[in-house]
């Protein structure tokens, strides 16, 4: 008995001193290493679900010291390491160093929040994603051109299923500029006599409605549009609707800009689609300027963003501008907590915020209303084509004043 004692009291002894050596292990190893007692620690079983933790305080569960300690450790290592790891969780080892980084960490994540029993915060709520990238007509430094939309594809993507579910592509013939450009044609390859025997844009509207009921968009499926940057609904499909006569659609005044989600959730600055395609290891396929392999290219971010655990939420939305010089550009704000998308534009219950926080009652009180104070409002940044200081204004200008190589 006194033998089985000692041996006892002997093994509880040892345990720290175990412990100790394990972690102390973990610090000098060239890679990752997560020891046996935080792994315990995080497999702890609790009797109840855990709640939300926005309910309780953001950040306020253990949990996340034990994250902010693993993204520490992820942070210090090697291109070579971030991928060996990643080739042991069997996951795609494609991209830059901080690509790599963030897809780690988002799987610890992910394995952390579940095991701690804690709703992960924030997800891509929407059961589609409709990417547009419309080509339009253009010449060679004129920045005041009559823009008419010539091409309009739509890519379907499938949220749940991670894939593209169909397409939507038809050319417009253009009215006030009937005959396009050599600059145009050269830049974004299409023909004269593709747009001389396309339908006019008011009936290629009317068909990409017919497109989206099919797929019972906004009725029975719930759908954002993406975009890469804001100029396809504030310039191009605004000025579009005006030139034709048109009611500006509902489902065009809100979008994802995917510039900002790709920054944002990669922590890099904002760049076009060659470059985020080429951070995440990944080639264009297509025609670079053509609007359906553009948009078949932003579809492709958007399911990688998607796989590695990005939030695709509505971050921008257009205001009419009420400036008679301003008339053919809309003014788009930025969505946040303090500036969800009005009421006019969404529903009460399709209220959104930039970062997932919950909209107070006063708050959509004022929205209701029309009347978010200036308070409220301060910190929103007007973009438009007339602010110069605006990050990537100069990508548009650019986009028809220099000939696609």
């Amino acid at each position: 008995m006194e033998g089985k004692m000692e041996r006892k009291l002997c093994s509880k002894s040892d345990q720290p001193l175990r412990e100790q050596n394990e972690e102390e292990k973990a610090k000098t190893s060239g890679s990752l290493t997560i020891t046996k007692k935080e792994i315990d620690r995080a497999q702890t079983d609790h009797s109840k679900p855990r709640k939300d933790v926005a309910s309780a305080g953001e950040f306020s569960d253990p949990v996340y010291k034990k994250l902010a300690r693993l993204n520490g450790e992820v942070n210090k290592m090697t291109k070579d390491q971030l991928k060996a790891k990643l080739t042991e969780l069997k996951l795609d080892t494609n991209g830059v160093k901080e690509v790599l980084k963030r897809r780690l960490k988002n799987v610890y994540k992910k394995q952390k929040l579940m095991k701690a029993r804690i709703k992960p915060p924030g997800s891509t709520k929407y059961d589609y994603l409709v990417v547009i990238d419309y080509e339009a007509t253009c010449e060679r430094e004129v920045d005041d051109y009559q823009h008419e939309i010539i091409e309009f594809p739509a890519i379907l993507v499938d949220v749940a299923d991670m894939s593209i579910a169909d397409e939507f592509h038809s050319y417009c013939r253009p009215v006030l500029n009937p005959k396009l450009t050599e600059f145009c044609v050269q830049l974004t390859g299409i023909t004269q006599t593709k747009v001389a025997a396309a339908p006019k844009f008011p009936q290629v509207l009317t068909s990409f409605s017919e497109w989206m009921q099919g797929h019972h968009l906004g009725d029975g499926h719930s759908f954002a549009i993406v975009t890469d940057g804001p100029w396809d609904m504030s310039r191009f499909l605004h000025m579009q609707c005006q030139f034709s006569g048109l009611d500006f659609p509902r489902w065009a005044r809100k979008w994802v800009n995917i510039r900002k989600v790709y920054s944002n959730f990669y922590q890099c600055r904002r760049c076009g689609i060659e470059a985020m395609l080429i951070s995440l290891g990944m080639t264009f396929q297509g025609q670079l300027h053509c609007g359906r392999d553009d948009a078949r290219n932003i579809a492709r971010i958007a399911l990688r963003l998607l796989s590695d655990g990005a939030t695709l939420k509505i971050n921008e939305y257009l205001t009419q501008s009420t400036n008679r010089r301003q008339d053919r550009t809309g003014e788009v704000e930025n969505v946040s907590p303090s500036n969800p998308v009005p009421s006019d534009i969404c529903s009460e219950d399709e209220l959104e915020t930039g970062d997932g926080a919950k909209v107070t009652d006063e708050v959509k009180a004022k929205v209701k209303a029309n009347k978010v104070d200036s308070e409220l409002s301060s910190g929103v940044k007007q973009l438009s084509l007339q602010d110069e200081q605006d990050d990537g204004i100069e990508d548009l200008l650019a986009y028809y004043k220099l000939q696609s190589s």
